[in-house]
């Protein structure tokens, strides 16, 4: 079958696309392997094609931004492969992001093939389409009830995350991320408009050229994203600088759907995003077509040489107007104050910083941050993820690995802007907001980023469908290069090998472990968390939960073995002193209470259980007649309970700008345990 590998890339990259916004955005792990094992099955395919069929397929990748794009992915699957053979703060994360970052490298290299055809413009075009009406109009209509998608709305009565009380999350289930992804869609259709300043489109063109501004405006604004906003603000001005001389046509055509959509907005949060189903859905399809002809109704008016273009242009600027001001009057609030939020950032950028400049130049591997925040933490907040995309990079891979990543960003801006600028907005929302949240987590926003990437490489001057041939008869002039591309082929082929086999462990463990959370006979869960950490070894929550309905002695050694992938595991280490301590082992459960309390000071749940196991363990220490254990345990629970104290008084001393998420307080029990272990103090012999 002709092209049948430009089919299959192009068939694997639409369904890559569609699989990450059913699945959250791939934000989970357990969401990421079975997608990893697809896109590897399809490239040992094509791998393999290509060997030993010698095409050359890369001939129009010459470039060294295009080049950078391509190899930047697989540098940075490297530097974790190699933080994956050292010593990691977290085995189990690091590998996580090698199959994430070998991923983005197979979707880069399968959308830049997709893209090297003459139809590849045209699938890019529609899978992007496809993508973003999606989400957009999937997370509107489950407020109308005619979709049922989890999570999709946020509600909240804090008025520092909404103004309303509730914000859109859609199939991503996080408001900023999702708000984002919309701004970056909006940006890409507003500035599509452009190119209609010098062509005479036919009406049908113009109304579907507009028929996503609507739903991508209501959804952005519906997400209540500060961040999102102001990226999207920043691109808007930036792309107005670039598209200077054709700027009618965004302007015209799209005052009357932001108009709408504002208009919708205002009349979804009064209701808190819960409206009426059938009148309201009558009042969004009036919307969003009445929209959608009065801007083709302006644009008509304007095209032509009447007088009333002027007033055109005139009452096209009063919807914008109206549009922020109808905005405006809803979240003043929410962006005049409420700053609650970015106090806390602030607070984390900080605590991060101190991280990274303890591996500048490498890092310390993925999930840095999750594994290292309760111990560095300045103040109880929670927060798994550190909320900016180039720290976290910073933290995982270092300099290093942060120059990779910006290299490959510039890149990708250069090649946006020589081919197809009108991309580059949409771009900057993406690459702009990650600098403020955690999108990077989210596998769907770096899909993104590399199917922009594809789709400005595709205007590229085209080869002629004969560069793609095959070369064996001509194996004596090209024999160096016919090497150089069987290596090339090879590499790539061990590479994606490599990657299967740790994508396919990892989701048998996976499946195995979710499996044991289901079933409610605990033999049968002992051995399908057996099984998990067989095939994943270095699956810490299989672990833990095995060592929660363990054995003692099965639960220290199942959690000693995990320890060696995850050494600084707040959740391992205090387990394993718990089990000590369940087991009556009074030393082992000091040392590794201390431990734990390095690495987490602020659980309150910890923090008052150990004086409780503390009290305990002395007096059967004593009651064993080891006496001077029994000592050393009670003097070991007076000063932790003296430094618990002590940390809950500093804290309430920061009342004013306490971040205290983690509800880090002195509880009723850990005073009545304190209490005891003090009354036994006093009674003690001077030593």
């Amino acid at each position: 079958m002709k092209n049948w590998e430009w089919k299959l890339s192009a068939i694997g990259l639409l369904t890559m696309g569609a699989i990450c916004c059913f699945q959250t955005g791939v934000f989970f792990a357990s969401d990421l392997y079975p997608i990893v094992l697809g896109a590897s099955v399809v490239s040992l395919i094509l791998g393999f094609s290509v060997l030993l069929r010698s095409y050359k397929v890369w001939e129009k990748v010459t470039i060294f931004p295009d080049i950078l794009v391509i190899t930047c992915p697989f540098l940075m699957m490297i530097l974790y492969a190699i933080h994956g053979f050292s010593q990691p703060l977290s085995a189990q994360g690091t590998f996580v992001e090698l199959l994430k970052w070998g991923w983005y490298g197979t979707v880069a290299v399968m959308a830049y093939y997709v893209g090297s055809k003459k139809e590849g413009r045209t699938l890019l075009k529609a899978g992007w389409h496809g993508m973003g009406l999606f989400l957009a109009l999937s997370a509107i209509f489950d407020i109308y009830g005619l979709v049922n998608i989890p999570h999709n709305i946020v509600y909240t009565l804090n008025p520092g995350i909404s103004a309303t009380g509730a914000r859109l999350a859609g199939m991503i289930q996080y408001p900023n991320t999702f708000g984002a992804i919309m701004a970056a869609f909006l940006m890409e259709r507003l500035f599509a408009l452009a190119p209609l300043a010098k062509q005479r489109p036919s009406r049908w063109r113009v109304l579907v050229g507009i028929l996503p501004l609507a739903p991508y405006t209501a959804a952005l604004l519906l997400s209540e994203s500060r961040g999102a906003w102001l990226a999207a603000g920043v691109a808007l001005a930036a792309g107005l600088v670039i598209e200077r001389q054709r700027l009618m046509p965004p302007l015209v055509l799209a005052a009357a759907p932001c108009f709408g959509a504002a208009l919708l907005y205002r009349q979804l949060a009064e209701v808190q995003l819960a409206p009426v189903p059938w009148p309201s859905l009558l009042w969004l399809g009036g919307l969003w077509a009445g929209s959608m002809l009065a801007g083709l109704g302006l644009w008509r008016l304007c095209q032509s040489r009447h007088p009333r273009s002027i007033t055109t242009m005139l009452f096209a600027a009063s919807l914008w107007t109206g549009s922020c001001i109808t905005v405006w009057f809803t979240v003043v609030d929410r962006i005049t104050a409420n700053y609650g939020t970015v106090s806390a950032r602030w607070i984390i950028y900080q605590d991060a910083w101190r991280l990274i400049q303890q591996a500048p130049w490498l890092g310390q591997g993925g999930y840095t941050w999750r594994m290292s925040y309760p111990k560095i933490q300045s103040q109880p907040y929670v927060g798994s993820e550190v909320h900016s995309g180039y720290l976290d990079v910073l933290l995982n891979t270092g300099i290093v690995g942060f120059l990779t990543v910006v290299f490959m960003l510039i890149g990708i801006g250069w090649i946006l802007y020589k081919q197809y600028r009108v991309l580059v907005p949409a771009y900057l929302v993406l690459v702009l907001h990650a600098a403020v949240d955690f999108d990077w987590s989210f596998g769907l926003v770096w899909i993104l980023i590399f199917w922009l990437a594809a789709w400005g490489f595709s205007y590229h001057d085209r080869l002629e469908e004969t560069t793609v041939t095959n070369v064996e008869s001509s194996a004596t002039q090209h024999h160096s290069k016919r090497i150089m591309h069987k290596v090339f082929c090879v590499l790539w082929l061990c590479t994606i090998i490599c990657l299967t086999l740790v994508a396919l462990r990892s989701e048998i463990s996976s499946s195995l472990q979710r499996l044991a959370l289901q079933s409610k006979d605990s033999d049968i869960s002992r051995k399908l968390l057996r099984s998990s950490l067989l095939w994943n070894p270095m699956n810490t929550d299989a672990a833990i939960q095995l060592g929660r309905i363990s054995s003692l002695e099965e639960g220290i050694r199942v959690l000693t073995q995990s320890l060696s992938y995850s050494p600084q595991h707040p959740g391992l280490v205090w387990k394993l002193a718990y089990t000590y301590g369940e087991l009556g082992g009074s030393e082992p459960y000091t040392q590794w209470l201390s431990l734990s309390n390095v690495l987490d000071p602020f659980n309150t749940e910890k923090q008052s259980d150990s004086l409780e196991q503390l009290l305990t363990l002395s007096r059967e220490q004593m009651a064993l007649g080891n006496t001077d254990e029994s000592y050393r345990l009670i003097r070991i629970g007076v000063s932790h309970y003296n430094k618990y104290k002590h940390m809950v008084e500093q804290l309430s001393g920061q009342q004013a700008q306490l971040h205290n998420d983690r509800k880090f307080i002195l509880t009723r029990e850990a005073e009545e345990w304190g209490s005891q272990l003090e009354r036994l103090a006093q009674s003690l012999p001077d030593s």
